[in-house]
């Protein structure tokens, strides 16, 4: 994984705007291109990013957005591993019993 360099796409931003979004835009379609099992669910969250980011008004109220965008997605991640856990406690207890 290449590092990512803040300072050199910051420069970019404050130089030449057009580019730094060409840029970030060539960024992100190769990282979702490297990942062709969740491509149209990583394209799909990138076009919610974005539009987040189009309609929000200023940065910081974008970043508030998508902190909280983000925090529903770990919030339904949490109880899908937690059905996952019961579902595998049911399981394992299926298999005691059978093989009683």
């Amino acid at each position: 994984m290449s590092r990512f360099d803040f300072d050199a796409w910051r420069e970019l931003a404050a130089r030449d705007p057009a580019e730094y979004f060409r840029e970030r835009e060539r960024a992100i379609s190769a990282f979702i291109a490297e990942r062709p099992e969740a491509e149209p669910g990583l394209r799909d969250l990138q076009a919610h990013i974005d539009q987040v980011r189009a309609v929000s008004g200023s940065p910081a109220k974008a970043a508030r957005e998508l902190a909280r965008m983000l925090g529903d997605r770990l919030e339904a991640l949490a109880g899908h591993l937690q059905r996952l856990d019961e579902q595998t406690g049911a399981l394992q207890a299926l298999v005691v019993r059978r093989a009683d």
